[in-house]
């Protein structure tokens, strides 16, 4: 409980023993290899739960924000900058390790704020141009590019032939959803631009991701990303939504009690959601966390 969470990670992603390596060697002692992936798996387990509870509601929430606003990229900034607010109140107050902004940090980051940002924006549109059926259907079909990714780019092992089967039977179903979807058959392909953007936008940014909260970058918590991913995305997001306009809609929009409530309460989800994703995603291989983000939901 005394290790630091950069030198539990580190023992974790480099260790012989550790899932995360591709070549293994045997334990010096197995029961100590044994009660240590025995925690391992626990925390896991618990960072997996945890993103699943945010994840899992932040969808609909974000679905009934747009209703009531229909600006998804100022729900989005107003999310951003308060989790940026959040992190650095815990920076200042001390109750959290919060890495500070620092150059060979921030230059990764960029190319993923890029990334995540258009996700997001993608997302946003997608949810106010389609159900959110059609957009888990598309994020289910993620996981076997992921996979390949996981493989060229990050040293994981190819999924078995049983695993590969599930994830064919995953676009299967989402073929089949597809060519029986009544907004397919009205607008056709143009009713599934904004979630094919996101399809292969969120594709990259998922094995990209996990390489960028690697020990090499040498954060102390999960803290650190959520800060960076979220004040550098602030700015992006906020001149994507001048370009679209939404300062007027949100200006003519008549904001109820029941909207700002909603609205607070995704700012409160973001931050949960941001952390404990950062926090899945550098005990997980990037397949599993793109698979955990489609079952959760």
């Amino acid at each position: 409980h005394n290790l630091s969470y950069r030198h539990r990670r580190h023992q974790r992603l480099l260790a012989p023993s550790s899932p995360h390596c591709r070549h293994r060697a045997q334990p010096a002692s197995s029961r100590f290899w044994m009660l240590g992936c025995a925690l391992e798996s626990r925390e896991a387990v618990f960072a997996a739960l945890s993103f699943s509870a945010a994840s899992g509601s932040l969808l609909i929430i974000n679905k009934l924000c747009i209703h009531a606003i229909p600006a998804p990229s100022f729900i989005a900034t107003i999310q951003f900058a308060v989790c940026t607010l959040f992190c650095l109140f815990l920076r200042t107050s001390g109750l959290a390790a919060v890495d500070g902004f620092e150059r060979e940090k921030v230059r990764p980051y960029i190319a993923y704020t890029g990334m995540f940002v258009c996700t997001i924006y993608c997302n946003m549109k997608a949810l106010q141009n389609s159900n959110v059926e059609t957009l888990i259907v598309f994020r289910a079909c993620c996981p076997i590019v992921v996979s390949l990714l996981d493989y060229l780019f990050l040293g994981r092992e190819l999924p078995s032939a049983r695993s590969f089967a599930s994830l064919l039977l995953l676009v299967a179903g989402a073929t089949s959803y597809v060519l029986t979807d009544a907004q397919w058959k009205l607008s056709g392909l143009r009713a599934y631009g904004w979630v094919g953007a996101y399809f292969c936008i969120l594709s990259v940014e998922m094995a990209y991701g996990k390489h960028i909260v690697g020990p090499h970058l040498g954060f102390t918590s999960p803290w650190g990303p959520t800060l960076y991913s979220n004040s550098l995305s602030l700015l992006p997001m906020a001149a994507i939504g001048l370009a679209a306009s939404e300062a007027e809609t949100v200006r003519t929009s008549q904001l109820s009690t029941g909207s700002v409530a909603l609205l607070a309460l995704s700012c409160v989800v973001g931050v949960a959601i941001s952390f404990t994703g950062w926090y899945c995603r550098s005990l997980v291989t990037a397949t599993c966390y793109t698979v955990l983000g489609v079952a959760n939901k």
